[in-house]
């Protein structure tokens, strides 16, 4: 379906202002840059009490809105819910509430909802006893304010944003306007980019046409973000406080204390009915420029990291080729239902915002047409890879994500994509995640010639792209929410995206996502993970991230009603589904027991996953403190995954990982490293199921015994409890050497016991009785 594109400029308009105009002011401590400093009063005791003095708001004033914005130490997470309430009366010091506690405000929960108490407290000053801090665990009360917003007389507004324009494209929104004066760089410093190229970037003199059929893109250097943010270059490669980080950034010159908000409605918003839309966004200045691009130099093992001045800090696109201009800024927003919409956009310096003078400008004269869809990548720019900068393009996205996608609308992250100039389609395709850290752009210097690369960054760093708590970065506490998959939706998104825009050929898609994988074998036929380690259980991987500060306490359950713990474990998810298919899965661990990235992430979740994976059956390799034989390596490149395969189980020529100790077991081995099948005389019926198995020519041993189970079957789908005849035939000599009876288990699952398996070859089969 053809997409469309709605464009809404806004026009010349104008209101008379009353009297009585929406005033928006800030409250808060003596040290905060707001309205009214000096204004919260915190009472400590048994429980800390939060008073505002409100007496800048005339008596009997109209209060349309107040929001109590709190904080915690760190950003951490509250694990219980906060408690906050309406003082009614004091007991000697300690304060005595009744009643609900203030409610989070949705979608972002990081304001409570406060409105009802300031209408009480500026109709009966007496009545302002303030707000009781029942329960708030990390809670720093310095560095609370209340934001208000009641009918009065402006004072001191900042002047207004200007520019607002509005399109709407793929289900999302893409609101635009002019920055503060201060955060607009002068047009000396405005840099175009011709072609983007990791060798080096080609500049032109202005606008014009680009390379890759995309238009010069404009941009400004580091050196000149950094002067806007009113910091120091980090320019010299002094220590930072740890070897691998680059130091702080240093504050050398004050800068305004602007942000923006960003406001929708059903009607076009005028300062008389602004308090009826809905606040969708707080912006901060310099979001319109794609901050986390430039380079940084560093010595051996990433330290001593210096800044590189002239990095190229491009503009951000809403749509290919259409781009944001430097001194332009934008908000994304996802809405959630079909209509029309209007937007507008207000300024506003150290709390005080500019609702007073909303027309010629900053709100929309014409509304915009919103329709929902999935949401795209935007593309930004094209660039050539350094080491293929003929044969393959990299394109650079950005997507704007929203729930279901993320758990706090507004945020985006980068996607990369490599597409070789002479695509043969069905193409082979390569997804794996993308590291915003340092030195981004490098991620695309070594893509494939043949096929489609997907990066992907993903929404926490060292975290596996499968769920997190509801409430993570919120006031929302984790004992109040649960886990949800947010960064899977958002990595199935991803690739249903790029299977839209190209013919993928299914059974050689490749990637490490393990955890993300395992879910998906309609995605992945195979994986293979662990070059240097794997955390097959985030549980007992000590260099992985903490499971309470990522998902909650132990128990806790995710929107599925799984125990959320158990589900970052490879063996407690097979065993818990265990009729679930799952890719085949090659497990290498190149270093070993004890060397390299396994005495960061440890040893002892590996052979706890492997040992989960033959309790379920499930169809794998592995190999430790080695590598696979070569000829079961090459095998694997050639064979045919789309079909079922056997998994191999509780083999006599398995080595001994041991119980997780790096001193138990085997220092070196395999498990089903010497097995291979045949993937040519697979038969696959609703009654029937036969295959070839045999010892790869390169074993040490002739034969040996092994458990087979039937996986990936598209027809061969047993009932609980039904019986199965089963032989296995030598194809040497054309001889029966075992045969029986087997039922299928309650999941399904038919297992061959003890199978003999040679050089020579053995046709197993299944019928049924």
């Amino acid at each position: 379906m053809q997409r469309t594109l709605t464009l809404i400029t806004s026009v010349a308009l104008t209101w008379a202002t009353a009297a009585a105009a929406p005033v928006s002011e800030r409250w808060a401590g003596p040290d905060a840059d707001v309205t009214h400093p000096g204004t919260l009063q915190v009472v400590t005791g048994k429980t800390p009490r939060l008073v505002f003095d409100l007496s800048a708001i005339p008596d009997g004033a109209g209060i349309h809105h107040a929001s109590l914005y709190c904080f915690t130490s760190k950003g951490a997470q509250p694990t219980d819910p906060v408690q906050i309430f309406v003082t009614v009366r004091l007991d000697g010091n300690d304060p005595v509430w009744k009643g609900k506690p203030l409610a989070l405000e949705a979608p972002r929960y990081e304001s409570f909802d406060a409105t009802s108490a300031v209408q009480r407290w500026v109709k009966d000053r007496q009545a302002n006893l303030g707000l009781a801090v029942a329960r708030f665990e990390n809670f720093e009360p310095e560095r609370t304010y209340l934001h208000v917003v009641y009918d009065g007389k402006p004072r001191q507004v900042p002047e207004q944003v200007g520019g607002v324009a509005a399109a709407h494209h793929d289900g999302q929104t893409f609101i635009r306007w002019t920055e503060h004066a201060s955060y607009r760089p002068p047009k000396d410093k405005w840099i175009w980019v011709t072609k983007f190229a990791h060798k080096g970037d080609k500049l032109a003199d202005g606008p014009g046409d680009g390379a890759y059929d995309m238009p010069n893109h404009p941009a400004v250097t580091l050196r000149t973000l950094r002067d806007l943010q009113g910091y120091a270059l980090r320019d010299k490669p002094d220590m930072a406080p740890h070897l691998q980080d680059i130091r702080p950034l240093k504050r050398i010159r004050e800068v305004e204390p602007i942000r923006y908000r960003v406001y929708r409605h059903h009607e076009r918003i005028t300062p008389a009915n602004v308090h009826q839309a809905e606040r969708i966004a707080e912006v901060a200045p310099l979001t319109g420029l794609d901050q986390g691009v430039y380079q940084r130099h560093h010595g051996p093992e990433y330290r001593r990291q210096w800044e590189e001045p002239s990095s190229v800090i491009p503009t951000y696109c809403w749509d290919r080729g259409r781009h944001l201009s430097p001194g332009k800024t934008m908000y994304v927003h996802t809405p959630g239902k079909a209509g029309k919409a209007y937007y507008a956009v207000t300024m506003m310096r150290a709390g005080t915002e500019n609702l007073a003078s909303i027309g010629e400008g900053n709100s929309l004269a014409r509304s915009v047409t919103e329709k929902p869809a999935p949401p795209k990548p935007v593309l930004q720019w094209i660039e050539a890879p350094y080491y293929s900068p003929d044969t393959v393009e990299g394109r650079w996205y950005r997507f704007w994500m929203a729930p279901p996608y993320t758990n706090v609308p507004g945020g985006s992250a980068r996607v990369g994509l490599s597409v070789p100039r002479k695509l043969k389609q069905p193409a082979p395709l390569g997804i794996q995640g993308l590291s915003g850290s340092l030195n981004v752009r490098k991620a695309l210097n070594h893509p494939s010639r043949t096929a489609l690369g997907l990066h992907v960054e993903p929404q926490l760093h060292w975290l596996p792209t499968l769920f997190y708590n509801q409430g993570r970065g919120t006031l929302r506490s984790i004992n109040e929410c649960l886990v949800d998959y947010y960064p899977e939706r958002y990595m199935l998104r991803m690739i249903r995206w790029v299977m839209n825009m190209y013919e993928v050929d299914r059974s050689k898609i490749t990637g490490g996502l393990m955890h993300f994988g395992l879910r998906h074998p309609e995605i992945f036929t195979r994986m293979q993970m662990g070059r240097y380690t794997a955390a097959y259980d985030l549980r007992w991987a000590p260099g992985g991230p903490s499971m309470p500060r990522v998902l909650g306490p132990k128990g806790i359950k995710t929107t599925r009603g799984e125990d959320a713990w158990t589900m970052y474990s490879v063996g407690g998810y097979v065993n818990t589904y265990p009729d679930r298919d799952i890719p085949f899965l090659i497990c290498i661990s190149g270093t070993g027991k004890d060397g390299g990235h396994t005495c960061e992430f440890g040893w002892q979740d590996d052979p706890r996953g492997w040992a989960g994976l033959l309790k379920a059956r499930q169809p794998f390799v592995a190999a430790w403190s080695c590598g696979l034989p070569r000829e079961l390596g090459q095998a694997f490149k050639t064979i045919r995954w789309g079909v079922p395969i056997p998994a191999f189980s509780n083999g006599s020529l398995d080595n001994n990982p041991g119980n997780g100790d790096g001193a138990d077991g085997d220092f070196y081995g395999c498990i089903n490293g010497w097995l291979l099948w045949d993937d040519g005389d697979i038969v696959d019926e609703a009654d029937r199921w036969e295959t070839t198995v045999f010892v790869i020519s390169s074993c040490p041993e002739d034969a040996c015994t092994v458990d087979v189970t039937p996986r990936h079957c598209r027809a061969f789908k047993p009932a609980a409890g039904r019986t199965f005849a089963w032989t296995n035939t030598s194809l040497s000599d054309k001889r029966e050497v075992q045969s029986g009876e087997v039922k299928a288990d309650r999941w399904g699952r038919v297992t061959l016991r003890g199978v003999k398996v040679t050089r020579g070859r053995n046709r197993l089969r299944v019928t049924r009785k």
